[in-house]
């Protein structure tokens, strides 16, 4: 850092190579209070933090960190569960009802009776028509 610029609204900070950087003023004040530092200290801290100025401890420790970093490609990549196959109770009541529908609906003018699961859903065809009833049972209250 070559000098600085206090203006009423930032710091015009200018570096060796006459580039010039402005700072907010309020940010400038805040840390001078909060550190309790003075504006030079601020403006190093302002630069070093943004990248624009680099001190020697940086400089070793990023030398020091670069023989040193390994990167692993395939880290933890998410594993699959593995679907477990779903296991129906046995519902003798439910099959009873579907079997005496069956029964009954063979008395009247269907066609196409079939039951696609034992205790839930028969299809059927009446009058050029498909229908289905699906059986539900309701839970019991708590």
């Amino acid at each position: 850092m070559k000098d600085y610029i206090v203006k009423e609204k930032w710091v015009e900070i200018i570096l060796e190579n006459d580039k010039t950087i402005k700072v907010d003023r309020k940010w400038v004040d805040k840390s001078m209070k909060n550190l309790d530092t003075d504006i030079e200290d601020v403006l190093l801290m302002y630069l070093e933090d943004n990248d624009i100025l680099i001190n020697e401890e940086q400089e070793e420790l990023d030398k020091n960190a670069k023989g040193k970093v390994k990167l692993v490609a395939n880290a933890d990549k998410p594993k699959k569960k593995t679907a477990k196959e779903r296991v129906q109770k046995e519902n003798p009541t439910k099959e009873l009802i579907i079997q005496t529908i069956a029964k009954t609906l063979e008395t009247l003018d269907t066609n196409n009776i079939v039951i696609e699961n034992k205790t839930k859903i028969i299809t059927f065809t009446m009058n050029n028509e498909q229908f289905k009833v699906d059986l539900v049972q309701k839970r019991k209250k708590k």
